[in-house]
C-alpha cells in the first residue's frame, strides 16, 4: 500500500512539472517571432519577460491605443517637421523685407520664394494635421465603448528582452511588446523597438496643447 501511494505521488508530481507556467508559455511563442527576424538566430539569448493582465477597460494597456498612438506619433513628427520649415522659410522671408520702403529686385524675388516655401510647408502641415484629427474622429466610437466596457479580462501584455549578435557580430538587446490572447497560444499584436522609441518620443502632451481645441471639440460629451 505504501508502495502504491508514493507510485500516485510520483505520477502527480511528474505531470505538475510537466505543466507550463503562462510565463513559460508566452516566451515560447515569443521566440518564435524573434528568432525568425534575427540575422544570426544562433546568437539569440533570453533576458528578462513581464507578464501582465489585460483587461477590457484598461485604456493603456490596449494593443488598439497602442496602434493609435503610434500612427499619431509618426504623423505629429512630420507635423513639426513643416511647421519648422514654416518658421525657418517666414524668419527668411524677413531678411528680405523692404528696408525703409526700399526693396531691389533680388529682395524682392527672395522674399517671394520664401514666401513660396512658407505658405507649401504650411498646406503640408494642415493637411497632416487633418489625419491626426481624422484618426481621432475614427478612434472616439472605441473609446466612448472602453468607458463603459465592463471589467473583463481579455488576454495578456508581454514586455520582451533579448540579446542576439547583429550582422557585424555585436552583441546587442533587443526589446518588444506583445499582446497574446488569453489562452497564450496566438500573438495577437507586436510592437518592435522602434515602435517602441516612436512611442516613447511622441510628443503627445505637446500634442495635447496644441491641438486642444480640435481635441475638445472631438471628444466633448453629446
Amino acid at each position: 500500500m505504501k508502495k502504491e501511494i508514493i507510485a500516485i505521488l510520483s505520477l502527480a508530481l511528474l505531470a505538475s512539472c510537466s505543466v507550463k507556467t503562462n510565463e513559460e508559455k508566452a516566451r515560447d511563442l515569443i521566440e518564435s517571432q524573434v528568432k525568425a527576424s534575427l540575422i544570426k538566430p544562433e546568437s539569440y539569448e533570453f533576458a528578462q519577460l513581464q507578464l501582465d493582465s489585460c483587461f477590457s477597460d484598461d485604456n493603456e494597456r490596449n494593443p488598439d491605443t497602442f496602434i493609435l498612438v503610434m500612427k499619431v506619433a509618426r504623423l505629429f513628427k512630420e507635423y513639426k517637421k513643416y511647421m519648422y520649415e514654416a518658421e525657418r522659410a517666414e524668419s527668411s522671408m524677413t531678411i528680405y523685407a523692404p528696408s525703409y520702403g526700399y526693396q531691389d529686385a533680388h529682395d524682392k524675388q527672395q522674399q517671394k520664394k520664401y514666401k513660396a516655401e512658407m505658405e507649401k510647408a504650411q498646406r503640408k502641415a494642415a493637411t497632416v494635421k487633418e489625419k491626426i484629427l481624422q484618426l481621432y474622429k475614427d478612434y472616439k466610437p472605441y473609446y466612448d465603448n472602453l468607458q463603459s466596457a465592463k471589467h473583463e479580462f481579455i488576454g495578456w501584455s508581454v514586455a520582451f528582452s533579448y540579446r542576439a549578435e547583429t550582422a557585424g557580430g555585436l552583441k546587442t538587446m533587443g526589446n518588444g511588446l506583445y499582446f497574446l490572447n488569453k489562452d497564450l497560444t496566438e500573438i495577437t499584436h507586436s510592437f518592435s523597438e522602434e515602435d517602441l522609441s516612436d512611442l516613447k518620443s511622441a510628443g503627445i502632451e505637446d500634442l495635447q496643447y496644441e491641438f486642444e481645441e480640435d481635441l475638445k471639440s472631438i471628444f466633448a460629451e453629446e
